[in-house]
């Protein structure tokens, strides 16, 4: 029975009566028939549908893309009526069922099933029982979930029929689908136990914790942002919130992926096991975690950079689902996030060809991410053949398949060049995301971008790419900083630390932090600091503006230049401002300056930058003012392309580096790296001219990375 505490019914502790259930009845587990089945699922599938017809158009253009990667590919809404559904249920499910939970959890990793001591003996025949897919008492948990008896539940392991590789791949192209027309998505952190200290301080703890209201306009978050913070004080719960977010779950792809698209969440981990009373449980929902995520954030975390990114994008899934951010409509950042967790592949297989099992099933979360409206045509292992689903090549059929759904981000990354598995030295054009790119490769709000005078080389390596340019004529319109401005930007700085500016503890955007940190940093910040001088306020208002919701500050940095004009006017080259205000306000400029260092330098923490570059001013008199990052030595061109003019493009790194080779006499373009531009919407004037159908190769001579 469940003891919610007053004032919270979200989390609480369930205690369960012994013996448990330790094995399904086949007989219990029911097929759905198609009209039940189409009820349960109708608001996806209306959806999938609605939008079979843009579906069927990206299919046609990924053919004149690529017709090799095309082929990988049909239309998820004919597959809808091939969907086996079962529902574990006592009841007649076509009768009474009107709504269903899914869990989500973790396959044993040497075995589908658990083993005798927790299920009860093994003499279960398969023709009549299957064993439990969590612990029996999580289990218990799990349909105590249910708002009646006739309410079913949705568990691959016991729904999908394991033998049988064809239900298996359709059940896969549709997981999206079943876990988003769920009432609930049931989390089972079936390798967590709570000890006896931890739920002593739970107990207490969910006495004066009142929830997060996540549809309350305020977000309050209880306990957060003391001083000194809370969580300092409570070393139990740090304690148990990494034990809880250390759970194997959070590292499959899977469970990130059912996370985002379920509609709720409960998550449901044990308590020690004590002999003489009942087993006990402890349910919570997706607000709890959040509750400890925000309060873990303000907990110091000294470990590597890299792996506290890498564990803060994890979490992000986490968040995500809470928030239900389900979908995401771009192709890399979904790639991104699903590549580095984990998946299983089919056991049956070798281990080698099981890894790309595992990526064909990551692919096919991607597909479910962005709400492609395919789904994947799986290869045969007998005759396994092109194309291998390595990394490399999952990477390149998603850029593919981006590009053929106007994203603009397929165009904008600004990582090391891509080699694919099936080239031993030629780049493709093709380039992998960059640290910094995942912050802005949401193509939210933003126009798709026109790609029918875009040709792709369809060939198994993506060599090469033809389109229209604007090509920006650097060698006599543009200028490097004049050291006046680089002394005026030294002193202003000099100033705003005299006066204490700038919060050196601060999470986001912290230039205070980034000047104070070495001689090469600071130098850089001060170069920004003067191109924000140079090119003056009505500058900083475009690019800000420009800039979007990439920018998180963008609409206070507007606000303040509007309505203080006066008051900034003047002010790198006179008086400071004389009240906190108007300090805190500057303080949000100088951040939108820590932004352009961020997205455009290189940054102390990371590896060598793929290509150094260094500003440069484009001057009023050439259309300017505009800032742009070139390499110091001039060795490329710089050039634009026209898919990629519009307005909502200007925060991404749309600025294409070549360099100019020359091939048995004949000259050819070659991607060296992508950069930035910052100021009013681009036009044709002295600065640029367009030239049509530019053919752009990968590198010659850069080493091709990875992710």
């Amino acid at each position: 029975m469940a003891s919610p505490y007053a004032g919270n019914r979200e989390c609480f502790f369930l205690e369960l009566p012994r013996p448990q259930q330790c094995r399904v009845q086949k007989k219990d587990v029911h097929e759905l028939a198609n009209l039940t089945k189409q009820n349960l699922l109708r608001g996806s599938i209306d959806s999938i549908s609605l939008n079979r017809g843009q579906s069927a158009f990206t299919l046609e253009r990924l053919t004149s893309v690529s017709p090799g990667v095309a082929t990988i590919f049909s239309i998820k809404a004919d597959t809808v009526d091939e969907l086996v559904m079962r529902l574990y249920s006592h009841c007649n499910v076509d009768q009474n069922i009107s709504s269903y939970i899914a869990l989500s959890y973790c396959w044993r990793q040497n075995s589908s099933t658990y083993a005798s001591s927790d299920v009860g003996d093994s003499t279960a025949t398969k023709e009549f029982e299957l064993s439990l897919p969590i612990h029996s008492s999580l289990f218990q948990a799990l349909l105590n979930e249910r708002e009646s008896d006739s309410e079913g539940v949705w568990c691959d392991q016991i729904c999908i029929d394991q033998s049988n590789e064809s239900e298996k791949q359709v059940a896969i192209g549709l997981m999206d689908v079943i876990y988003k027309e769920a009432r609930c998505v049931v989390v089972s952190l079936d390798d967590v136990t709570i000890d006896l200290d931890e739920e002593e301080f739970l107990r207490r703890y969910l006495e004066t914790y009142d929830g997060i209201k996540l549809n309350d306009e305020t977000r309050r978050i209880p306990r957060l942002r003391e001083a000194p913070p809370n969580i300092h004080s409570l070393r139990v719960l740090i304690r148990l919130y990494e034990k809880i977010i250390g759970a194997r779950w959070f590292t499959r792809a899977w469970c990130a992926h059912e996370m985002r698209m379920g509609k709720r969440h409960a998550f449901l981990v044990q308590c020690t096991d004590v002999e003489g009373r009942p087993v006990t449980v402890f349910r919570f929902d997706g607000s709890f975690l959040m509750h400890m995520i925000c309060l873990a954030v303000e907990f110091p975390d000294h470990r590597d950079f890299t792996l506290v990114r890498v564990n803060l994008r994890k979490l992000m899934n986490v968040v995500d689902g809470i928030m239900k951010r389900g979908q995401t409509n771009n192709h890399l950042d979904s790639f991104t996030q699903i590549f580095m967790l984990d998946a299983g592949g089919n056991p049956k297989l070798p281990p080698d060809r099981r890894i790309l099992d595992a990526n064909w099933e990551k692919l096919a979360i991607v597909l479910n991410s962005v709400g492609s409206g395919l789904t994947i045509r799986y290869p045969s292992f007998d005759s396994y053949g092109t194309p291998p689903a390595t990394h490399n090549e999952c990477f390149r059929i998603i850029s593919l398949l981006g590009l053929a759904a106007n994203n603009p981000a397929v165009l904008c990354t600004s990582g090391s060049s891509f080699r694919s598995d099936n080239s031993a030295s030629t780049n493709s054009w093709l380039r992998w995301p960059g640290m910094y790119d995942e912050d802005n490769m949401s193509t939210n709000g933003r126009t798709k971008i026109d790609i029918s005078q875009i040709l792709v080389d369809g060939g198994p390596n993506s060599e090469t790419i033809q389109m229209d340019c604007l090509v920006l004529d650097q060698s006599q319109n543009f200028q490097k900083l004049s050291d006046c401005y680089v002394s005026r930007a030294q002193r202003f700085l000099s100033g705003c630390i005299d006066r204490h500016m700038g919060d050196p503890k601060s999470r986001f955007y912290n230039w205070r932090h980034l000047i104070e940190l070495n001689t090469e940093a600071r130098h850089e910040f001060t170069l920004i600091v003067a191109c924000m001088i140079q090119c003056g306020v009505p500058w900083i208002l475009d690019s800000v503006k420009l800039c979007g919701t990439s920018f998180a500050f963008h609409t206070a940095v507007q606000e303040i230049l509007l309505r203080k004009s006066t008051v900034f006017k003047d002010i790198f080259d006179h008086s400071f401002p004389q009240t906190t205000e108007d300090n805190d306000q500057l303080d949000l400029i100088l951040k939108f300056g820590y932004y352009i260092f961020e997205k455009c330098l290189h940054r102390p923490w990371d590896s060598q930058p793929i290509l150094s570059v260094a500003p440069y001013i484009i001057p009023p008199s050439s259309g300017g003012p505009y800032l742009i990052f070139l390499p110091s030595d001039h060795a490329v061109t710089a050039m634009i392309p026209t898919a990629l003019l519009a307005d909502d493009y200007a925060d991404l790194p749309r600025v294409w580096l070549l360099s100019q080779e020359v091939v048995d006499g004949v000259p050819r373009f070659e991607l060296q790296g992508r950069s930035r531009i910052f100021g009013a919407s681009l036009s044709y004037g002295t600065a640029a001219r367009q030239i049509e159908s530019v053919k752009v190769y990968g590198p010659s001579r850069e080493a091709a990375g990875g992710s």
